[in-house]
């Protein structure tokens, strides 16, 4: 049997009731895994982030998109708003809460809101990272430790887990010696894919191969350009060199001739211009098409990720800014949720213990509920089109489909902050003369 007969044999032996289930020459380069997740994502995933490191620091457009993604979820930092119920147990919660917000970082160097940022970069780039909450007679202070400092040697790529899988210690390396610490202490923040998944892998894992090829054709296109844009004059003649005021050179000498190159050909040689196009050719489509991928794989619109609203019509946009927000709004859940709840819970506990905050540690300790009560405010949003949108707003109030609460919140505002902003000023109108007292009803009845 000859070699193309068993080949065509293997083939149409393979058949299977699903098509991506076929095995064929056509899809031979499928990398099957079958496997646990943590087994066969380990071997990529410190290459993985290495790789996404250097792309994050040398490539503008992923740059661009993590810097964008940050701006609309964090901004200036996400603000704690404490409700209890009670004015005077909700006051202090947040003086001192912002106290504490400016000197939170156990190396002295960064606020909260540098630490809200650093996460969700990091989560973004390397995929994951550790928060140590670490409890010192000045309080709860926070470090961030990267990926590279989890010893993978140890437990399950660097975790302890128990029988039931559930994570009880995390193991890391330092210059001199390994150290373990609880799973309680630390907040490994990272994005859930897989059931099996312990550990978190570069967001930027779909585009790494689409933002390699981009650098490199980039950098091809612009050799491309440079070298045709160097023309080189040569020239071919019989007569001796003397005539341009050199001394005789000898055939295929190059001399310089008032700050030119000049190549003297040999008899019989020929020259021709090489020009080489290709290079140019579809580059601004070729861009185009890999922003797209690059944003389609991280999420978010191609406009907002180049900053090009060209190529669309205000609908289309507005269409692209609403699913932008949706994305944004869903990660503000998740590190509120993974990480700033966290946070505030280590917080107002040790707090309550320390005596900083007026609530009594026994009526803490029997209703926690009473007393963990955040609600974050998150950056503003700015309105694409202010007339269309308030028009819509008031009709939703109208409809009772939202409350001016949620929409002060959506606004990065505390509605009762608001309406006590609005009563001093209302009193410092009153003060200087600027508005009058308003008649009270029953004077104007009488």
């Amino acid at each position: 049997m000859s070699r193309s007969r068993s080949v065509h044999s293997l083939i149409t032996n393979k058949r299977g009731f699903y098509e991506g289930g076929k095995k064929t020459l056509v899809n031979r380069d499928f990398w099957n895994a079958n496997s646990p997740f943590e087994e066969t994502a380990s071997a990529d995933r410190s290459t993985m982030r290495a790789r996404a490191r250097w792309l994050r620091a040398n490539n503008p457009i992923m740059a661009n998109i993590d810097d964008a993604i940050v701006n609309n979820v964090i901004g200036r930092g996400i603000e704690l708003q404490s409700k209890t119920g009670k004015k005077n147990i909700d006051d202090a919660i947040e003086k001192r809460f912002k106290q504490w917000a400016k000197n939170c970082d156990i190396t002295g160097r960064l606020n909260f809101t540098d630490i809200q940022t650093l996460v969700l970069e990091n989560r973004m780039v390397d995929g994951e990272i550790f928060i140590y909450k670490k409890i010192t007679d000045e309080g709860l202070k926070l470090q961030l430790i990267e990926a590279d400092s989890l010893d993978e040697s140890k437990g399950t790529s660097g975790l302890t887990l128990d029988e039931s899988g559930r994570v009880t210690e995390y193991n890391f390396k330092t210059k001199n010696s390994n150290i373990v610490i609880p799973a309680n202490n630390i907040v490994n923040y990272f994005k859930i894919e897989r059931p099996s998944q312990y550990r978190g892998v570069t967001e930027y894992k779909q585009a790494i191969l689409d933002i390699k090829n981009f650098s490199a054709y980039q950098s091809a296109t612009v050799k491309s350009a440079r070298a045709n844009a160097e023309i080189a004059y040569v020239i071919e003649s019989d007569r001796d060199a003397d005539v341009f005021g050199t001394q005789t050179t000898i055939d295929g000498e190059i001399q310089d001739i008032n700050g030119l190159m000049v190549y003297y050909l040999k008899g019989g040689e020929k020259i021709s211009k090489h020009t080489n196009d290709a290079g140019s050719a579809g580059y601004g489509e070729f861009i185009t098409h890999t922003v797209r991928t690059i944003s389609v794989a991280r999420k978010i619109s191609y406009e907002l990720a180049f900053r090009d609203y060209t190529k669309v019509n205000f609908a289309s946009s507005r269409a692209s800014l609403i699913q932008d927000n949706k994305r944004f709004d869903k990660e503000q859940k998740h590190i509120t949720d993974y990480v700033l709840d966290n946070i505030f819970t280590e917080w107002l506990e040790i707090e309550v213990m320390q005596g900083t905050l007026p609530i009594n540690p026994a009526k803490y300790a029997n209703d926690k509920s009473k007393f963990y009560a955040p609600k974050w405010s998150y950056p503003k949003r700015e309105w694409v089109n202010p007339q269309q949108d308030m028009k819509a707003i008031e009709k939703e109030i109208e409809l009772n489909l939202t409350t001016m609460t949620d929409l002060a919140h959506e606004r990065g505002r505390d509605f009762e902050e608001i309406l006590k902003t609005k009563q001093k000023e209302k009193e410092l109108l009153l003060k200087y003369g600027l508005i009058e007292e308003p008649i009270p009803q029953e004077v104007k009845s009488a």
